[in-house]
């Protein structure tokens, strides 16, 4: 083994100690210290290094993130900025080159897809920080912001809305309950009944049955007013998150962005009242298709409405079951946690700048 393989081969044990050591809420030093057999040099001086330099290795990671926290990343790709900034800063006789490249090339083979790209966009950045001056020609055109000069690893993005973008106001069903007299819970469990939303959701029945059919079961059960329930449910207010839209329009720049929903026949008048019908490519709702999510014609109704293949689609959704559904047509697929997390996953499909 030469070398240069020598040395690759103690950065790839350290990152994995790194890792261990995280996963377990240990220091570096106790996960060298419990090894059978005494880690190489080079290993033990960068698990080390990150142990000493920890708070400011960190601060250097969040100050140049752009907006996401150390615990919003992927721990593996934590754990290549770490050792990476700590060699920038403790092997000063290391090529700052060819710190990026391991640190690079490692966070390429065992992380994500986009992986590689986002632990090079930053470890440039806090490069040029803790060692100053410029980078090399090749170190620049490496260096350069990924998402700018990289191809996206997707051609379109497929985004749900209820619970991504749109969030009703849970305020208003009991607000309803106690103006119609009915008990607590009754309204949502007849409106939400399994089997009425789902054919309200795939066409079966307008978005004007769903209501009537609402207040008409409503008054059986409790007496109430069933044009004043009907009238309630249709009433029914949400928000918008404007944070979300903020990502989709800049996401549209890169690719096309079509929303596929599990809603009524009043989707387009809805998205037309909260002003954001205009913000998508395309916008598919199931009861239009007469499919409703995880059904593959849904996700396929989609993909074609993007004139993109299913596989080269990527699929946001709160919930995990339509995610499965997206990822057996052959999309790839993710579960939507949060802004910061849908932020991490476009930026490294390359879809956000």
């Amino acid at each position: 083994m030469s070398l240069a393989e020598e040395r690759r081969a103690a950065r790839e044990r350290a990152l994995g100690l790194l890792y261990e050591a995280e996963t377990k809420g240990v220091s570096g030093a106790e996960v060298l210290e419990a090894l059978p057999v005494p880690a190489e040099p080079l290993t033990a001086q960068l698990v080390l290094a990150v142990d000493a330099h920890r708070a400011e290795i960190d601060a250097l990671i969040e100050r140049f993130a752009e907006g996401w926290t150390l615990g919003r990343m992927a721990a593996l790709d934590r754990a290549a900025l770490r050792m990476g900034t700590a060699e920038l800063l403790a092997r000063p006789e290391v090529p700052t080159g060819v710190v990026l490249a391991e640190a690079v090339e490692l966070a390429s083979r065992f992380g994500t897809d986009g992986s590689g790209r986002f632990v090079n966009g930053l470890l440039a950045a806090i490069a040029r920080e803790v060692r100053g001056g410029e980078p090399t020609a090749r170190e620049a055109e490496e260096a350069a912001e990924p998402e700018a000069s990289l191809e996206p690893l997707v051609d379109a993005l497929i985004i749900d809305l209820d619970g991504v973008i749109r969030h009703w106001d849970q305020s208003c069903y009991p607000a309803a309950e106690e103006r119609l007299g009915l008990p607590p819970g009754a309204f949502v469990e007849v409106a939400l009944d399994p089997d009425r939303l789902r054919r309200a959701t795939d066409g079966r029945i307008t978005f004007e049955d769903w209501c009537r059919e609402i207040g008409e079961e409503l008054a059986a059960r409790h007496g109430c007013d069933p044009e004043a329930a009907a009238t309630a449910w249709a009433e029914t207010t949400w928000t918008i998150d404007l944070d979300v839209m903020d990502v989709v329009d800049a996401v549209r720049e890169v690719v096309p962005v079509v929303l596929l929903s599990n809603a009524s026949t009043r989707l387009i008048h809805d998205l037309d009242r909260s002003d954001i019908l205009s913000s998508f490519d395309a916008v598919v709702g199931s009861a239009d298709i007469r499919a409703a999510k995880p059904s593959p014609k849904a996700y396929l109704a989609a993909a074609d409405a993007a004139g993109v293949a299913p596989e080269r689609c990527l699929f946001v959704d709160d919930t995990m079951e339509n995610v499965v559904g997206a990822r057996a047509v052959g999309m790839q697929a993710e579960r939507f946690t949060g802004l910061d997390d849908l932020r991490s996953l476009l930026r490294a499909q390359g879809l956000l700048r």
